[in-house]
């Protein structure tokens, strides 16, 4: 509980505790106590707010205040509690003390957006064309011989010569396919199989086979 003055601001404050008559109930009364004094001597609440904030001991936890969901220890929460009622909103930011709500805000109060130009698919430069596409190919085949003229549907497709390469092999001499056959003994003429035997191809004459 806070006592206020007449312009709103805390002049008093009341801690109280579910067990009376313990150490925490006894310690609370004069933190209390002892806060009020101050507040009415003119220490200001940020200064206790500095000072008790964030201190961590047991117990902490889950609260069951929608705006301080989570509490490092009691003087955490209350002085907290205190800076979210009584500070204004540039000052809990200072101190980095903000609500949920705040906290999920896309963009925070005193921090403009940054707008980040993207380059979007349409300003990227198209691929090379190097296959025409159906349409393209549909709008040729309706053009007229003088349209197209001597241009075809391979060439816009970047195909030159639509017919395919032919590999020279090397001819084999019948020397070289003969290598093994024996030479005519009549003009000298190296002879060619024929079957089992060899025949000579200049005079006709064949190795002894019939």
């Amino acid at each position: 509980t806070v006592g206020e003055y007449t312009d709103g601001r805390p002049g008093e404050v009341f801690l109280k505790v579910a067990k009376q008559g313990s150490t925490l109930a006894g310690i609370m009364d004069a933190l209390s106590i002892s806060v009020s004094y101050g507040l009415q001597y003119g220490v200001p609440l940020r200064t206790y707010v500095e000072a008790f904030a964030n201190t961590r001991f047991e117990p902490a936890g889950m609260t069951d205040d929608a705006e301080l969901r989570i509490a490092s220890s009691l003087l955490d929460y209350i002085f907290r509690r205190l800076a979210i009622d009584y500070l204004s909103k540039e000052e809990r930011e200072e101190l980095g003390i903000l609500t949920v709500s705040e906290r999920t805000q896309p963009t925070l109060p005193g921090v403009e957006e940054t707008v980040v130009e993207n380059r979007q698919g349409s300003d990227l430069p198209a691929d090379p064309k190097s296959i025409p596409s159906a349409s393209e190919l549909a709008a040729a085949l309706q053009e007229t011989p003088e349209e197209l003229g001597q241009q075809s549907l391979l060439d816009r497709a970047g195909v030159t010569d639509p017919t395919p390469a032919r590999t020279e092999l090397p001819q084999v001499k019948p020397s070289a396919a003969h290598s093994d056959a024996p030479y005519c003994y009549q003009c000298g003429v190296q002879m060619q199989r024929a079957g089992s035997c060899h025949a000579c191809p200049s005079c006709g004459s064949t190795s002894g086979c019939s």
